[in-house]
């Protein structure tokens, strides 16, 4: 029996399954947390509690998604490199960058890590040094300035 991942990890599956290009299937009972997989042939299923942890994490999910270039425009893997020498952490990175429009990105940054992890993302956008950009976390609150010089040159750093 498979069992249901912690809100934190169940937050990275749900981000990464959500962001990666390509048809987003889910089943029946999934946005609610159930772990009960009845076949649809069935007509019945059995109650089970929504678990609210997982329901909150698709919620907000659901929410942004519409709002971001996710699904539309072009899909690219970005690498994920090594924020120094001895730090392998890059390695827990899931990046996705959408772009549906010259100045309109979204970068899906998932660590698949059970603990932090750092890196650079090289952010292949055209015209990127051209001006600043302001970063928004859309299922934060956070906001940062990055000159976009600096984003060309290194790339974005990330510590999540």
């Amino acid at each position: 029996m498979a069992a249901l991942l912690e809100p934190d990890p169940h937050r990275a599956a749900a981000t990464a399954l959500l962001t990666l290009p390509g048809m987003r299937l889910l089943y029946d009972g999934q946005l609610e947390g159930e772990t009960i997989r009845t076949p649809v042939h069935l007509g019945r299923r059995q109650e089970e509690p929504v678990n609210e942890a997982v329901k909150s994490i698709y919620d907000r999910l659901l929410q942004v998604l519409p709002q971001s270039a996710v699904g539309r425009g072009e899909a690219r893997l970005i690498q994920a490199e090594a924020a120094w020498e001895e730090n392998i952490t890059h390695g827990s990175y899931l990046l996705v960058l959408w772009q549906a429009a010259p100045d309109d990105f979204d970068l899906a940054v998932i660590n698949l890590a059970p603990h932090r992890s750092q890196c650079y993302a090289r952010l292949k956008v055209a015209n990127l040094a051209t001006h600043d950009w302001q970063m928004v976390d859309r299922l934060g609150d956070e906001r940062w300035d990055r000159n976009g010089e600096e984003l060309q040159s290194r790339g974005l750093y990330l510590d999540t």
